[in-house]
């Protein structure tokens, strides 16, 4: 019997030779100027074109965020949870068009009166941020995968709050500093990833506040604790970070919305750590509180959340059914 063929490994962008990466860059460079040109109206039609075929494209995606609202919502009829798939594949792809066009040639006097037109209630949230900001001495912005979470990057500036927000680095170098150059332009520290803990540590130290992307499968270096009801594991670094430096962590979340205001900002109440209890049982029910406020963010608008995530590593089998 012949062996079994092995799997080749996906090549990377650094892999690949400085021809491909360029042309990849111009790639990326042409969609762009195309998205920024673009009105709302269209941006949302080519968002419903390219989330309905990643919904029938990669069928793999379409099983988690189906099996993944089995387990959020137990309750729900089928066909619901069929269109929060949907909507939450549209949202995916929106989010992304809507930060090519919003976070280009940022100005912060122009954008701040665009924030008041297109979201309700801006001031009060930018007013209560600063406050938790200044209070602490920099506090814990923590920002699930829901609605628009790339317009609050911004957003930071606009209420007066230098941030410091770490990213996923990419293997094309030329893309990855474009995209950071693009994202630095309001004047907030964005690094990589890479030693991400020292970098956050660091701006704290330095009374910055941190911006944490904190609601994706952590492996076996979360905590599990409960979401939606199951076990899921969870990073702790904003409960790490909040313990050893006493600050409060606040969720905050950018919702589409119909009506006059195409935009609302919520922030939920700040989680402040206990210095005097058991710092592993702190880390525990901290990481489990801000599991519960994400939840209750997503329960407002379920179908912009990325529910495509395996967040709870499903397995296999189970997800496979779930999705048919």
């Amino acid at each position: 019997m012949r062996p079994p063929k092995r799997r080749g490994k996906r090549r990377r962008s650094k892999d690949k030779g400085p021809l491909r990466q360029n042309l990849e860059f111009a790639a990326v460079l042409s969609a762009l100027f195309l998205v920024r040109r673009m009105p709302g109206w269209m941006q949302r039609g080519l968002a419903a074109l390219l989330g309905e075929s990643i919904l029938w494209c990669v069928p793999r995606r379409r099983r988690t965020a189906l099996a993944n609202l089995r387990v959020a919502f137990p309750e729900m009829a089928e066909d619901v949870r069929k269109r929060i798939a949907r909507a939450s594949c549209r949202s995916f792809i929106l989010t992304g068009l809507e930060g090519a066009k919003h976070l280009h040639g940022f100005a912060p006097s122009r954008t701040r009166e665009k924030a008041r037109e297109i979201s309700a209630g801006v001031e009060a949230v930018f007013e209560r941020a600063r406050k938790h900001h200044e209070e602490a001495g920099g506090c814990i912005f923590v920002v699930p995968h829901l609605g628009n979470w790339e317009l609050l990057s911004h957003a930071a500036t606009l209420a007066g709050i230098p941030l410091t927000i770490t990213v996923r680095p990419l293997d094309n170098k030329r893309l990855e500093k474009y995209l950071f150059e693009m994202r630095s332009t309001s004047g907030h520290q964005i690094l990589s990833k890479r030693n991400a803990l020292f970098h956050l540590r660091e701006a704290l130290r330095k009374g910055r506040s941190v911006g944490i992307l904190a609601d994706q499968h952590a492996g076996a270096q979360g905590v599990e604790v409960p979401f939606f009801g199951r076990p899921a594991s969870t990073t702790t670094a904003p409960a790490v970070l909040a313990l050893h430096f006493g600050r409060p962590i606040v969720l905050v979340t950018c919702l589409r919305r119909s009506g006059s205001y195409p935009y609302e900002a919520f922030l939920s109440g700040p989680i402040r750590p206990d210095p005097e209890s058991d710092s592993r049982a702190e880390v525990e029910r901290i990481t489990a509180a801000v599991n519960r406020e994400t939840e209750a963010l997503v329960r407002m608008a379920p179908g912009q959340y990325l529910w495509m995530h395996d967040r709870w590593k499903l397995v296999k089998g189970w997800a496979g059914k779930a999705g048919q």
